[in-house]
């Protein structure tokens, strides 16, 4: 099913934004990137099919009223001021739509055939958006840092809300992860979903709480939780439970499939869903 199909059909049944997953390439030698997911670590073959979110994602910004993103998007791989310049583009051609989730990535191989050894990627991570802050923000832009620099330039368009683009972090809970959120993002997706565990209420008091300290405006944390292991007829309750917990958005997978399948899939969610906004 296309891109833009599947979208305008998430939209017909209610559901407000889109986010894909990204991977520039899979190299085939991965000995120290077991895949998260699976018992044996194999990487599944979809992953080598990827489309490029962001080019995706304009498509669907053109096609549709949602709300889009990567989620994530593994930025250290790409050139920061380039970037930029993409990201800045798509969230004012969508009206103020995007929203950038940013992750390290668990392939190491992946991230040094971009250039640079796998233990740096969390700091590339940072420097690219502290990079790109400045570029969306500032009329004259300049930075200088380990990894990423750039001389005094001037960059447009900038993005749509207070030339301000919402960037949440997609990582585990942790205190230097906390940490990160709290220094250079505007939020947090965990990934992890034990949402109905007393780990999780703790994990988000935790952060508002190291937010708060730092001066930052609590009303301004933004939270993704993903329910993409949540079995559907928990759903409602996964949906409450987050809205009890001050959880803003909620993203649920929907498989790889034919167009009927997609459909039949998004009908089963949205149905499962509907009771939580009754």
């Amino acid at each position: 099913m296309s891109i833009v199909d599947f979208a305008r059909a998430a939209e017909e049944r209610g559901f407000t934004g889109l986010f894909l997953n990204e991977h520039t390439h899979i190299p085939l030698a991965h000995a120290r990137s077991s895949f998260p997911a699976t018992v044996d670590g194999e990487i599944p073959d979809r992953y080598a099919h990827f489309l490029d979110p962001y080019v995706a994602l304009s498509f669907v910004a053109a096609s549709t009223s949602l709300e889009v993103g990567p989620m994530v998007s593994l930025v250290a791989e790409h050139d920061a001021i380039a970037l930029a310049k993409a990201a800045a583009t798509l969230d004012v051609l969508s009206g103020g739509r995007l929203l950038l989730g940013v992750g390290f990535g668990w392939n190491r191989e992946e991230f040094e055939d971009h250039g640079l050894p796998a233990n740096v990627r969390a700091d590339v991570v940072e420097e690219t958006v502290q990079l790109m802050r400045q570029l969306w923000c500032d009329d004259i832009a300049a930075f200088d840092g380990k990894f990423r620099s750039l001389s005094p330039s001037r960059s447009w368009p900038k993005p749509v809300r207070d030339r301000h683009l919402p960037v949440l972090l997609g990582a585990p809970a942790s205190d230097r992860n906390f940490d990160r959120v709290v220094r250079w993002a505007d939020g947090w997706v965990p990934m992890a979903n034990p949402i109905f565990e007393p780990q999780y209420a703790a994990w988000l008091t935790d952060l508002r709480s190291r937010w708060e300290r730092a001066g930052r405006d609590p009303a301004a944390l933004q939270l993704m939780a993903l329910l993409t292991t949540v079995p559907a007829r928990d759903l409602p309750s996964a949906v409450n439970r987050l809205a009890e917990l001050g959880v803003q958005r909620a993203a649920v997978h929907v498989a790889e499939g034919d167009a009927a399948d997609s459909v039949r899939r998004l009908d089963r969610l949205a149905a499962a869903i509907a009771p939580a906004y009754a």
